[in-house]
Order: structure tokens, then C-alpha cells, then sequence
């Protein structure tokens, strides 16, 4: 009873009614109340006791389904908002101190106490002869906000709990304000192609009525609840979506696309390789609206900006969102790639992806470093600077700037395998990472073939691409050997739309994170909800391909 209380965070005088496992027996009751006496007695109100009661007054024991039983009696117990009555208690146990201990039996029908300001909340015991001893806390739900639109009736929802922030070491949040997403990621799985049609026509069915856009309550309580609160099967359709009418649609094309039943699940990615590119193909605005909804790579992005702004006097943000019309400018270009593509790699490790292997050229060979922990994201920046400064005035105060920016970096062995994207070659010890080597990272071209046969060794089956142009994640797979099978390709940065043509929502980190998922990759869903506070709601149900096996 009281790991259950320490593991819920409740107090003892905050539960209300225990349903009791008590046998009838004159030895195992009296030990059973006065154990709960000493737990839940605690700081409790003596007009208030325990309500105790046994659905075993009712139905009899049940033997391996008593705690079952017991759970259920309980549910319907505080839905209803009435205990009902432990029947034949007439003569009290005598090996009971009931005068002093706060523990009453619920001899009559009785009304729920009253749990003004916070919701109900009981404890179930079962205790088997075997030694399987468990003990349950259940919380009451509160009414929802309004009637569900669904279906008209009210439906239960969890209660709100903030969703935690974990950002990278040396930065910070930005305020206190809860990020406003614009896009979710309604992730759907079965077991077999037919449940997982069906599922999509059931979360259509559970729209109905709902107009509205993916930032409201609604629509985000769905998402986290289908996220946090369902398990993660091999058949997946991830849905990416602005409002409720594109949910619909797009479930629409999920159940049209599953129309085979039988279809086998394809082979889950397991090795994920982040490729950083180098710069050359960045946009003013790019990467603006992950700025804007996410808080990690908000605080990696702030984080440079700060450093910009101190050694530089230049604001990285100002650069990289198109208020200033240096983005081109070797000096602005390399620190604003590299600083992007570090935040990109934090957002993505937020929601569980961390690489087996990275691999990038220029300031994405820099980046690639520190998503390995080889470099910190100040001593990146730094040099990247310092080869744009060097790019854009080859002088002898740039050159100085360089070997300074050079000498102080102390890097380590990095955690995962870091790729020489010039050699093709994994880096294998912290002695390979000096000067010389950021030297060639800047000086030589990346070559595909020799790091697309490394990441071919290392087993790696999905890359996920960080960089503005899109480019370094496909030539890889082009130049991928032909004895290994080819990678999945993600792209990050959802690239200007051309004109006449409207723009994919989410700055395409929710695109590719519903690709990672299609793809098999297990997430950390709450990073997708940092910051914000969610409750869980009642959604469709799993929907079993019942067949029948007659003899």
C-alpha cells in the first residue's frame, strides 16, 4: 500500500474506500484492516474514516479472478458515486480495535464522500494464498470539458498532467508559454492490414462532428492519447495533419490504402544515420516554424544566437529567418547551417532518435560531431565562424581567428560512429579528431560511395537527412552498394514550395517523424508534446479480426 502511494504521488488521507481482499477469515481480516489502518490512517480526518468494504459479501470468492472482481466493483462503485452495501456484517470481528483505529465498514448502501477540489480516489487489494500480493490505487476521471461532438454524450477524460521538457546541456527554455503546434501526428498500428483499415474508418467515425484545427484541445488530446496511450504494432500508418478535415481525409486514404487484409507488415528500420550537409543550398526562413512550436530546437537556435551575438555582434536568428540579407556570406552562411542542424539533431533525439552512425561535410561534419558528444555545440560554432570568416576574407587576422578556434577545442571520443565523410572511414579514436581533421572536413568533398559502404557495414537502414538542400541523404542512397539492401531516405527541412504551389505543413520534422514511424522506429512520443499539458481521452477501440475455427 505504501509503495502504491509513493508511486502515485498521493496522500493517505486522500483515499476514500478500500476495497478489501478479506476473506471472512478471523487471522487474515484483522491483519489486512489494521495494516490498512497504519497506511491510509495517516493525517487522516477521524469525521472522515476509510470506508472499507469486500465484493466478496456479494459473489463469493472468486479464487484466481478475486482481484478482477474486485477492481470492477470498485469502478462501478465510484462511476455511480455510490459504495454499496458489505453484506452480512452483523457481528464485527472481536480481534479488531475498531474504536481506535479510522477504518469503517460500509454496512449500508453509502454515498461517496464528498471530494470537493480534487477527484475520487480508492484502493483494491488481492491477495492470493500463492503469494501474489498486489495492491491498485484508482483515480476517479473528472467530466470532460463538454459533451463529446462525436457522439453527444459525455465520454471520460484523464486528468490534465504537464508534458516535461528535457533540453540539451547549456541551454534553457525561452518563458513559460506552452508551444503551439500547428501540425500533429496521429499514429496508427494493428497487427494485420484489415485491423488496421478498420482502425482508420474508426477514427473517422470518431470525427465526426469535429471542425476544428490541430492545435485545439481536441485534436491535441487525441494525438497524445493515441501516442502515450496505445501500444505500437508492425503494420503503421502515421497522419500527419492540420485540422480535423485533413485528419479526415487523410484517414480516408489510409483505409482506402489498406484494402488487402492480408498484406504482410514490412521489416522494421533499427540503425538510423543522421547525414549533415554542408552549406549551400540554405533559404531565408528555413527552419522558422520548428523555431516557432518546438522549445528544444528553439533553445539549441537561441543558444548559438547568444554566441553569435557575443563573439560576432551578428544575430544568427535574424540571419537564418531572412531579416538580414547575408544568409549567402560564407562568414553568416556556415555558422547558421551548423547551428540549424544541431538544433534539428536535439529535436530529433527528443523524440528518441538518437544514431547509431552520423555523417556530414563543411559545418555538417561539424554538426555530426556533436550530435556525438566528439565536440560541444560552442566549440562547433566557433570554428564554423571561423572557416566562414576565413571563406569570406582570406586575411591574416582570419587565419588567426581559425588556429585559435582550432586550438580550443578539446574534443572527446564520440559516443556513436562518427563517419570522416572525406575518408568514408569511422573515426576510432579521439586522437583522429584535430585540427587537420576539421581542416579536410572543410577543405575536401564529402565522398558518398566510401561513407555509403561504411553505414552499408555498420547495418545502418534509415537515414535521416538534416540539412536545407535535401541532397547529401539521397546521394547516399544513389551511391549505396548494390550487396546491401537500400536505405529508408527522410528529409528534415520541408524545402521552399515552388511557385504556385502550397507549402507541406510542419516545416517537415512531423512529416519525417511519421515516416520514421511507418518505418519502424520506436519513439519517445512526449517529446512531440514538450511543454505542453495533455490529458488522455476515450478513443476507438482495437478493432480484432475475429475469425472462427470450428472443429
Amino acid at each position: 500500500m505504501s509503495e502504491a502511494l509513493a508511486q502515485a504521488g498521493a496522500l493517505p488521507s486522500e483515499v476514500d474506500y478500500l476495497e478489501a481482499h478479506a476473506t471472512g477469515s478471523q487471522l487474515g481480516d484483522p491483519i489486512e484492516l489494521n495494516a490498512a489502518a497504519s497506511v491510509y490512517g495517516k493525517g487522516r480526518d477521524p469525521e472522515r474514516p476509510l470506508l472499507v468494504g469486500s465484493v466478496k459479501s456479494n459473489i463469493g470468492h472468486t479464487e484466481s479472478a478475486a482481484g478482477m472482481a474486485a477492481l470492477i466493483k470498485t469502478v462501478l462503485a465510484m462511476n455511480r458515486g455510490v459504495i454499496p452495501q458489505h453484506l452480512h456484517f452483523d457481528d464485527p470481528n472481536p480481534h479488531v480495535e475498531w474504536d481506535d483505529i479510522p477504518v469503517r465498514v460500509a454496512s449500508d448502501a453509502t454515498d461517496w464522500p464528498d471530494v470537493s477540489g480534487r477527484r475520487p480516489l480508492a484502493g483494491v487489494n488481492a491477495f492470493g494464498l500463492s503469494g501474489a500480493n498486489a495492491h491498485v490505487l484508482v483515480e476517479g476521471y473528472e467530466p470532460p470539458l463538454g459533451p463529446s461532438e462525436s457522439n453527444g454524450a459525455a465520454v471520460p477524460e484523464g486528468s490534465s498532467r504537464p508534458v516535461p521538457l528535457a533540453l540539451p546541456d547549456t541551454t534553457e527554455a525561452a518563458g513559460e508559454e506552452s508551444p503551439e503546434r500547428a501540425t500533429r501526428f496521429l499514429p496508427l498500428s494493428a497487427r494485420s492490414a484489415g485491423s488496421l483499415r478498420d482502425l482508420a474508418e474508426r477514427y473517422g467515425s470518431w470525427l465526426d462532428g469535429e471542425e476544428c484545427s490541430a492545435s485545439s484541445e481536441t485534436l491535441s488530446d487525441l494525438a497524445w492519447t493515441a501516442s502515450t496511450g496505445r501500444g505500437h504494432f508492425p503494420h503503421r500508418a502515421g497522419v500527419v495533419f492540420a485540422d480535423a478535415a485533413q485528419l479526415r481525409q487523410r484517414l480516408e486514404t489510409v483505409a482506402a490504402t489498406y484494402d488487402a487484409p492480408d498484406q504482410p507488415p514490412p521489416e522494421p528500420a533499427t540503425r538510423v544515420a543522421l547525414a549533415f550537409s554542408a552549406h549551400g543550398s540554405q533559404w531565408p526562413g528555413m527552419g522558422e516554424s520548428l523555431y516557432r512550436t518546438e522549445p528544444v530546437a528553439r533553445a539549441v537556435l537561441d543558444r548559438c544566437d547568444e554566441l553569435m551575438r557575443e563573439e560576432r555582434g551578428i544575430s544568427l536568428l535574424d540571419v537564418l529567418f531572412g531579416a538580414e540579407q547575408n544568409l549567402d556570406e560564407p562568414a553568416c552562411a556556415r555558422p547558421a547551417v551548423y547551428a540549424l542542424e544541431c538544433a534539428i539533431a536535439a529535436q530529433w533525439a527528443s523524440v528518441g532518435i538518437r544514431p547509431n552512425a552520423v555523417v556530414g561535410s563543411g559545418p555538417g561534419g561539424l554538426a555530426a560531431a556533436q550530435a556525438t558528444g566528439a565536440i560541444t555545440l560552442e566549440e562547433g560554432l566557433r570554428l564554423a565562424a571561423a572557416f566562414g570568416a576565413l571563406e569570406a576574407s582570406p586575411d591574416e587576422g582570419a587565419l588567426e581567428g581559425l588556429e585559435a578556434a582550432l586550438a580550443a577545442v578539446s574534443p572527446e571520443a564520440p559516443s556513436g560512429s562518427l563517419i570522416n565523410g572525406v575518408t568514408g572511414r569511422g573515426v576510432e579514436s579521439v586522437d583522429e579528431i584535430g585540427a587537420d581533421y576539421w581542416r579536410s572536413h572543410d577543405r575536401d568533398a564529402l565522398d558518398p560511395a566510401a561513407c555509403a559502404g561504411t553505414l552499408a557495414q555498420l547495418g545502418v537502414d534509415i537515414v535521416i537527412d538534416l540539412g536545407p538542400d535535401a541532397v547529401l541523404g539521397p546521394a547516399l542512397d544513389e551511391a549505396w552498394p548494390d550487396s546491401s539492401d537500400a536505405p529508408v531516405v527522410l528529409s528534415t527541412l520541408a524545402c521552399p514550395p515552388a511557385k504556385g504551389e502550397s507549402a507541406e505543413p510542419g516545416d517537415g520534422f512531423m512529416n519525417a517523424v511519421a515516416a520514421a514511424y511507418d518505418a519502424g522506429l520506436d519513439l519517445a512520443f512526449a517529446g512531440l508534446f514538450a511543454g505542453e499539458s495533455r490529458r488522455r481521452v476515450a478513443l476507438p477501440t482495437y478493432p480484432f479480426q475475429r475469425k472462427r475455427h470450428w472443429f
